[in-house]
């Protein structure tokens, strides 16, 4: 694990030396700001009408009101972002010719893949971190939010975060041009983003099916506040599934 945690710092590091690493801080910062904005303004207008409507006040909260659209608006911006941060992971090894140097070396194509993963994804989980203020901004203004709800939705977007990592690192083994692999990416993320929605189109078996393989419909319960081990293995899944293709899209490499 020593190896994989020092590909991971690697990692990590390349991201903050890079202008690509603060545009992407800076948009999603800009956007999730924006949103948390919105539903402050949107909680307050429905709080003043609570107080001349006793059944709508029992059914307001924090919650349902704000934490839970803020993060799922996380999930959508996540879809954009994961592409810009996965698009150089494998594909700029390829393409500087590094990517032999690092098959030669004494270290496992799973060390490899593996440390790639974990320093993308600190990089995202750092940025995600960045938006505890608006909650914190909540429990210091009085309106605090339950915190096992707000961990829940937060969790959840962080699995979600690793489930479209793994898919853009997949992507970004297949080839040396980044473009194409964040391209790729994004299209692949959007067909499993809405393929809960073409599920319920069709119907019986086939909506059964496409919900259960659906990023949208595991996201659910998280944003709900409800931690559910039946998504959490989903997400655990997804996720070790994706790496493993990218470790023998990399392997296949040694053997050319």
């Amino acid at each position: 694990m020593r190896t994989t945690f020092a590909i991971a710092r690697r990692e990590l590091y390349a991201y903050f030396v890079s202008p690509l690493a603060y545009v992407v801080i800076g948009f999603f910062l800009a956007v999730t700001g924006l949103f948390f904005d919105l539903f402050v303004r949107s909680y307050s207008q429905y709080t003043l009408q609570a107080g001349m409507n006793p059944y709508m006040a029992e059914q307001l909260n924090l919650h349902d009101a704000l934490i839970r659209p803020l993060y799922s608006n996380f999930h959508v911006i996540l879809l954009f972002i994961v592409p810009l941060v996965s698009m150089r992971l494998l594909a700029e090894e390829k393409k500087q010719g590094t990517a032999e140097l690092l098959l030669t070396a004494p270290v496992k194509t799973s060390e490899l893949v593996l440390g790639k993963f974990l320093g993308a994804l600190s990089f995202l989980i750092v940025i995600m971190l960045l938006t505890v203020q608006y909650p914190l901004f909540l429990w210091i203004s009085g309106s605090a939010p339950p915190l096992g709800s707000f961990l829940s939705a937060f969790g959840g977007a962080c699995l979600l975060a690793g489930a479209f990592l793994s898919v853009g690192l997949f992507m970004s083994s297949l080839t040396e041009n980044q473009i194409v692999a964040a391209v790729t990416c994004f299209v692949l993320l959007l067909v499993l983003w809405v393929i809960g929605f073409a599920g319920q189109m069709a119907g019986g078996k086939v909506e059964t099916l496409f919900k259960a393989i659906s990023l949208t419909e595991n996201t659910e319960e998280f944003s709900k506040g409800v931690v559910d081990t039946k998504n959490v293995v989903f997400f655990l899944s997804f996720i070790a599934f994706n790496l493993f293709l990218t470790q023998r899209a990399v392997e296949s490499r040694r053997w050319r």
